[in-house]
């Protein structure tokens, strides 16, 4: 097996490559699985994907034609794979990217890392600054349609010594075509446009095209299958479509006679979004990844930038003229009709003409609405990377859940407060008094979405789950491993140690603002901090389970002490005191700290669950009726996820003291209806946060962080992994 074959099939590539597909999101393939259904059983389906492709038995699935119709009425044709070959072309063009990037000079901007159409637009500018008025607009005729493979191929055997690499290449290029109306037939020629791997070897089949314009002088841009050249005289212009016509007829290609041009900046064309007039560049669409940059060049001209709109009574007339002077103070004059061939141009006009509103507010307001875009953008992205996204916290007393065909609806004395989409929700959580129909219950039964009950205040009561998430196998293995003296043990330790290291970590970096402030609180700390490095130190040569928590108990004690004096003195509870008190808890951080362990708990339960092991068979808790040792084990590590979290809760005023109560029926503190509410978000928040692992140097959200720690106790206790590394902050 080749080195980059090889380089390609490890689960660690294999892993890479899922973020990379789950990000692009995209539609199911001819399975009709989409990004959420192989999402649900991830690691298993990487791992078998990563096995197949190193035992040799991975097999692609067919191609899924998809024809679309582009905004100048013409169709496209996508050739989409399955979700899991999607996921090995990505593995492929990870470990082909640098050799390809190696070959490709800098006329090439499309797909690549680093590179995009916004540098193609400042070359453009930058050439023109240097005098090459004169442009050779082309566009070569379906491209990605009419790559030959055998030269394609011949190019690669140069670049790659690698048969199985080269094999595979070969089988995705020539899978078979699924349109429903057709009988399926082998892709002989071209590249499939929705391939992860066809950008790629699109660049390296034209990279032959681009040295030997290159190799003549010419100032070449090319993206993809659109190219310019860009001239100082017409007759250079005409010498570079020759010699493109040329160089392109050995590659089997020809040019888009309809689409290609020569002209200039002064009579203007458009490029890769671009309206090019002049020295003016503006996009004809409001990309938002792009639009910050053109931003930045309009504050920074703001003082010589104006745009002079003509009398009101023209505004409707397309010949109207407006002028736009330059940063180089020179004077555009543009047209209404110019304008509106650009999305910035027609939102630009609408903005002068209903709300009177400058060019620099505009530019305001544009720059906030696709922040605010972006961000939802990032956020709906963050849900494809880890099982039990989407938690559905029921929380409205007196409500009842129904199903109502695809959709959950929670309603209350008749009235429907909400619904969400069945398919969208991966565990219910039900807070109090909160009915569950029948046929909501049979629905999370048969789709195995686990349903927990807790009281209002977030004590656990239990599950309802389905026994399809049982597995003898590895709960044998689990028990045999629980009886395993030395196993138990070593495990025991590790989770000890990581604890207190991890609480030690938490507590020193919150230390320097106290050194500054009160040096004898920050000696107090300090001496804390050693003796818990000295408890640690003890953990790691312990040979006894009762040992290991005697050592555990006497440094939360410690630990929970400094915790007090990380508080704000301005907190009307603040207790330099701190004790850890809990059933029930009697004070607001108390309060949080519970509530918050209880949704951590409620996480991890539900991934041991989905692993198929024994929740209560651990190493570290005493076994005993309704104590699920093995999360207790697995939950230690995150302990300062929600301690650190309660820190910044009500050290930032998040929550205040009057979100809190007392009952005098029953002693403790608790939070109210709508704290907790805002309790949970917080708590989801933070669990989309991301964190480097100190052993591992893996960044990866909590929730993710967590996923991978019960899946590698998994893999430990089935013998596939030799020892288990917990979760360490990093310093």
């Amino acid at each position: 097996m080749g080195w980059l074959y090889n380089q390609m099939a490890l689960p660690e590539t294999i892993f890479q490559a899922w973020y990379k597909v789950a990000a692009n999101d995209g539609r199911p393939g001819w399975d009709n699985k989409s990004i959420d259904d192989y999402s649900l059983r991830l690691d298993e389906n990487l791992a078998s994907l990563s096995k197949a492709l190193l035992s040799g038995s991975y097999q692609p699935g067919p191609l899924l034609k998809l024809v679309m119709l582009k905004p100048d009425g013409n169709e496209r044709a996508l050739l989409i794979p399955g979700v899991m070959d999607r996921v090995a072309q990505t593995a492929a063009a990870m470990v082909l990217s640098p050799l390809i990037e190696a070959e490709l000079g800098s006329s090439t901007f499309a797909y690549r890392p680093g590179i995009s159409r916004q540098g193609a637009a400042r070359e453009i500018e930058r050439l023109h600054r240097e005098g090459y008025q004169w442009v050779l607009d082309a566009d070569i005729r379906n491209f990605f349609d009419s790559v030959r493979h055998d030269l394609l191929f011949q190019r690669l055997a140069s670049l790659i010594d690698d048969r199985e690499l080269l094999s595979i290449l070969h089988r995705w290029l020539t899978a078979e075509i699924v349109d429903g109306a057709t009988p399926r037939r082998r892709n002989t020629i071209g590249l499939p446009q929705g391939c992860p791997i066809s950008p790629a070897l699109a660049n390296l089949y034209l990279d032959r095209f681009d040295e030997a314009l290159e190799g003549e002088g010419f100032k070449l841009v090319r993206f993809a299958d659109d190219f310019l050249v860009l001239c100082k005289t017409r007759p250079k212009a005409e010498a570079a479509l020759k010699l493109s016509e040329s160089v392109l007829g050995d590659l089997k290609l020809e040019l888009n006679s309809e689409k290609t041009r020569i002209t200039t900046f002064a009579d203007g064309f458009k490029y890769l979004g671009y309206l090019f007039i002049r020295s003016l560049v503006i996009p004809t669409k409001m990309h938002p990844e792009e639009w910050y940059d053109k931003l930045g060049k309009f504050r920074l001209r703001r003082k010589s930038q104006h745009l002079v709109p003509p009398d009101p009574d023209a505004m409707s007339d397309e010949r109207a003229q407006f002028e736009l002077e330059t940063g180089e103070g020179e004077p555009i004059q543009l047209s209404k009709a110019d304008l509106l061939q650009t999305e910035f141009g027609a939102r630009l006009l609408e903005s002068l003409e209903k709300e009177q509103v400058s060019v620099d507010d505009f530019l305001d307001k544009i720059a906030r609405q696709d922040e605010e875009r972006l961000r939802e953008k990032r956020e709906a992205l963050k849900k494809l990377y880890s099982p039990f996204l989407n938690t559905l916290y029921l929380q409205e007393q007196g409500s009842v859940m129904r199903k109502d065909g695809e959709r959950f609806s929670i309603e209350k004395e008749g009235t429907v407060v909400s619904e969400v989409i069945v398919r969208h929700i991966e565990q219910v959580v039900v807070f109090g008094n909160v009915a569950l129909t029948t046929p909501v219950m049979q629905y999370c039964l048969q789709n195995e979405i686990p349903v927990t009950f807790l009281s209002q205040h977030g004590s656990y009561f239990g599950r309802l789950e389905a026994t399809m998430a049982d597995n003898a196998e590895m709960q044998r293995f689990q028990f045999l491993r629980s009886i395993d003296e030395p196993f138990a043990l070593e495990t025991a330790r590790a989770i000890v140690v990581a604890k207190i290291t991890n609480s030690r970590t938490m507590i020193r970096r919150r230390t320097s603002a106290i050194r500054e402030r009160d040096g004898e609180v920050y000696g107090r700390i300090q001496t804390h901090l050693a003796l818990m490095g000295d408890l640690a130190a003890k953990a790691e040569t312990c040979d006894e389970i009762d040992g290991l928590r005697g050592f555990e108990g006497k440094a939360s004690a410690l630990y929970f002490e400094c915790y007090g004096l990380l508080f704000s003195k301005n907190l009307p509870f603040h207790t330099p005191s701190f004790q850890r008190v809990r059933r029930p808890p009697t004070d607001p951080v108390n309060s949080l700290l519970s509530f918050g362990y209880s949704m951590l708990h409620n996480n991890v339960f539900s991934m041991v669950r989905l692993c198929g092991m024994n929740p209560y068979i651990g190493f570290l808790h005493a076994e005993r009726k309704g104590n699920p040792g093995l999360v207790n084990d697995l939950v230690e590590e995150f302990r300062t996820v929600i301690d650190s979290l309660v820190l910044y809760t009500l050290n930032r005023g998040l929550l205040k003291e009057n979100d809190f109560y007392c009952r005098k029926d029953q002693p403790g503190c608790f939070l109210s209806n709508d704290a907790r509410k805002r309790y949970i978000k917080i708590f989801e928040e933070r669990m989309w946060q991301e964190s480097r692992d100190g052993s591992t140097g893996k960044t990866l959200n909590f929730r993710r962080q967590m996923e991978k720690q019960v899946r590698m106790m998994r893999d430990v206790i089935a013998g596939t992994r030799t020892q288990y590394d917990p979760y360490r902050l990093k310093w």
